[in-house]
């Protein structure tokens, strides 16, 4: 390390002698050899003051580090004897933890044991209530067969009973009417028998009794017999007549006897059939006649058509003039019904008249085939615009017929979307009646059943959407006011006969 000094202190030397040696030449006193050696003494002096000087910075720097290193050896080991003291903290820290851990772990194998002893007792609990709760459900489904079995006969025999007082009702409905009609009859025979009396004898000329009277019950079945001798007596009192009737003994009371009534009853000579007045009336036909009955809320009615069995619709007795039969109902629901079904389900009708359904083919030919029938269409888009399309004709044919449609007649604001359906077969996913030539409408439609003319024009039995859709013609549409691609919200068809 001292060599870079010496070469530095020899270039110094050399310097100053150059400098040294122009200035002796300038003077000339000195010689070149004592020049020479007067350097080379200069030399050996910087040589030994570099020497020295190294020597110094030597000593001073092996000073200098050994300083340092005490130092660094001092540090290190203050930070040794930290350290082991830390390791040695931590070393109890993880001793005490090892052992809280042991005990932990302990207590833990203990709780879980515990927890399992627990599960498993609660798990034999369990099963014992689930078969506790088998065996009661088995017991109750019994008993509740037991009861509905108790019930269903019970409800015949209400039935039975129902039917029973319900004709006999009838038959005092009719003969209160009777017997009112008939005491002012009895009291015009009992003035002019006691002011004017005369014998039933084949001269006579006219009868006081009336002609050919029904009673549906007979007079016993009221207890009329007491009765019509209370009423003579009283009726003798009150016209003075009582004496009288004891002087004359053809017209005493003691000469009528118990079997024989002042009332009329059905004389032998009357041939009609009495049974057809004891008829109860039969169940509504249409909604129209349940309107006519009184019952003017919109709702849920049981109808029973001409020859078919009853049945739930839904009336509507607010829309222009009321007793409309909803035929097929369309509504926003949170959960809507297929309409891609069957022939048959189509004949004999399906869903629920309170949300959305389909009165059924058959019922359209027996409501229809008896009496004209009009026709009217409710309609709202989702925008909140209504429209409505009516028509004064409306018959559907029999089975024999595919059910064919006969309409005519439109009046309305939604345009004609049914003249297409005139003089149609009916048509569904397996009966393909329609005039279409590529292929089947209810099909291509999304298997609704229709009155198919043009595919295109309308379709209430079509699958709900919301508005306007892109993709195939499958939504509820009346292509008159709405095209082909836009589903409405509400589509009500619903007929009435005609007045």
């Amino acid at each position: 390390m001292w060599w870079p000094l010496l070469v530095f202190a020899l270039l110094s030397v050399l310097r100053s002698g150059d400098a040294h040696q122009f200035q002796t030449f300038d003077n000339g006193q000195i010689s070149p050899i004592g020049n020479l050696e007067h350097l080379v003494r200069s030399l050996q002096k910087e040589v030994t003051d570099i020497r020295k000087e190294v020597h110094t910075r030597m000593d001073t720097m092996k000073y200098e580090l050994t300083c340092e290193i005490r130092n660094m050896k001092e540090a290190l080991s203050k930070e040794r004897e930290e350290m082991s003291a830390k390791v040695d903290q931590v070393a109890l820290e993880m001793t005490d933890f090892k052992k809280k851990l042991k005990r932990g772990l302990r207590r833990v194998g203990t709780q879980n044991d515990d927890i399992k002893g627990e599960l498993r007792s609660q798990k034999a609990e369990l099963f014992a209530v689930r078969n506790s709760v088998y065996d009661s459900r088995e017991e109750v489904l019994d008993k509740g067969n037991l009861i509905l079995r108790k019930v269903n006969a019970t409800n015949e025999t209400l039935v039975c009973h129902l039917s029973d007082l319900r004709t006999k009702l009838y038959k005092i409905n009719n003969n209160l009417a009777f017997i009112s009609d008939e005491h002012k009859k009895m009291m015009e025979v009992m003035s002019r028998r006691y002011t004017h009396p005369k014998t039933y004898g084949a001269e006579d000329g006219e009868r006081l009794l009336p002609g050919c009277t029904y009673t549906p019950l007979d007079t016993h079945e009221l207890g009329l017999d007491a009765m019509n001798k209370t009423f003579l007596n009283e009726s003798l009192t009150k016209t003075g007549l009582e004496t009288d009737r004891q002087e004359k003994p053809t017209s005493s009371s003691e000469d009528i006897s118990p079997g024989v009534t002042i009332l009329p009853t059905m004389p032998e000579d009357c041939n009609d059939d009495k049974k057809k007045y004891l008829e109860y009336p039969p169940m509504p036909r249409d909604c129209k006649d349940v309107f006519d009955l009184g019952f003017m809320e919109d709702g849920v009615y049981r109808i029973q058509p001409p020859g078919l069995s009853s049945r739930e619709v839904f009336c509507d007795h607010h829309t222009a003039g009321g007793g409309w039969t909803v035929m097929v109902a369309r509504r926003k629901l949170p959960r809507h019904i297929s309409f891609n079904r069957s022939w048959h389900e189509y004949e004999v009708g399906f869903g629920d008249p309170s949300k959305e359904y389909w009165i059924g083919l058959k019922a359209l030919h027996a409501l229809t085939s008896g009496r004209p029938h009009q026709l009217r269409a409710d309609m709202e888009d989702w925008e909140g615009n209504t429209a409505w399309a009516a028509y004064t004709f409306f018959a559907v044919s029999g089975e024999e017929d595919k059910y064919r449609l006969r309409i005519a007649g439109y009046t309305g604001t939604a345009g004609d979307s049914m003249r297409h359906s005139h003089h149609q077969m009916f048509s569904t996913v397996d009966q393909d009646n329609d005039q279409e030539n590529w292929g089947s409408c209810a099909r291509g439609r999304g298997g609704g059943g229709w009155w198919w003319g043009r595919c295109a024009c309308t379709q209430p039995t079509g699958q709900y959407r919301r508005g306007r859709y892109q993709g195939p013609e499958r939504g509820i549409t009346w292509w008159h006011w709405k095209d082909s691609n836009y589903s409405l919200k509400t589509l009500l068809l619903k007929i009435r006969p005609l007045e």
